[in-house]
């Protein structure tokens, strides 16, 4: 075990090498990320929203693969609870610091972190999963068609939580490159497509994911969708879609319209 001292200096090493992104209470009270957490795409937030998920699928005795686990809050939350898990990234840095709070926290505990790139040959030859998590993922690749094909390849049981496409036509396929360049201090942090809701389904239907539940709030940057091949009880329950409302649906996209036309209106935009 480590004490104190060793726990503060292991968090600072590592968060100088990268900025941490999820926040751990460590032994001794330590926090990786102190400080309240009000962004939709950090981990105790996402969590509160996910939680009553993970409890109608029940986790005990299920194997998890966690896609793009960061630095494994969700892999070592679902193996707290009874899940088999195994913890991916392509980043190094983030399976370092997965595998420090593990040693810190978790030291018995049946989840495994590995790096590996779910487009190579070692992730096609890993067994099937009965669950996989892809939280904050499918934004962060440049095809998202070919990485979800790729993880339906491991699982008939994916829950999807990604940076959606929130203005513009919600109802249809569509999806949005990202206009932020590439994140110099997080390679793997790049924003990509932001996929509507439409857009995931269809990418699903078409990889035989016929069961699909819904969890929209017009509140939240972030959507969440459980997709399934074969039925399971969650998706006999009714999509949980908060109704954006006539102001918000206006002030939405009339925002978007009112920068089209600042742009035509000063060249930036052709008409």
């Amino acid at each position: 075990m480590y004490d104190k001292a060793e726990i503060e200096k292991r968090v600072k090493e590592l968060g100088d090498i990268q900025a941490w992104n999820h926040n751990f209470t460590l032994p001794y009270g330590v926090e990786t990320k102190p400080g309240r957490q009000s962004s939709h795409g950090k981990n105790i937030v996402k969590l509160a929203r996910l939680e009553p998920l993970f409890e109608a699928i029940g986790l005990a005795g299920k194997t998890v693969l966690d896609v793009g686990c960061n630095e494994g809050f969700f892999s070592m939350h679902l193996a707290h609870h009874g899940a088999r898990v195994l913890g991916i990234d392509i980043d190094p840095q983030r399976i370092s610091k997965a595998c420090f709070v593990q040693s810190a926290l978790y030291p018995e505990q049946d989840v495994r972190l590995k790096l590996l790139d779910i487009y190579s040959d070692k992730f096609k030859a890993l067994p099937r999963f009965d669950l996989c998590l892809c939280l904050g993922f499918v934004h962060r690749v440049p095809d998202p068609f070919s990485a979800i094909a790729a993880l339906a390849d491991r699982t008939d049981m994916i829950i999807f939580e990604w940076k959606a496409l929130k203005f513009g036509p919600h109802d249809d396929a569509f999806a949005y490159f990202s206009p932020k360049g590439v994140d110099t201090s997080d390679y793997y942090g790049t924003e990509y497509w932001l996929l509507s809701y439409a857009a995931m389904e269809s990418i699903l239907r078409r990889l035989g994911f016929s069961y699909l539940h819904r969890i929209d709030d017009p509140r939240q940057k972030r959507a969440i969708l459980v997709a399934g091949r074969k039925h399971h009880a969650i998706f006999d329950s009714p999509d949980v879609v908060m109704h954006r409302g006539r102001v918000r649906s206006f002030l939405t996209h009339g925002k978007r319209c009112l920068r089209t036309f600042w742009g035509i209106a000063t060249g930036r935009v052709n008409a």
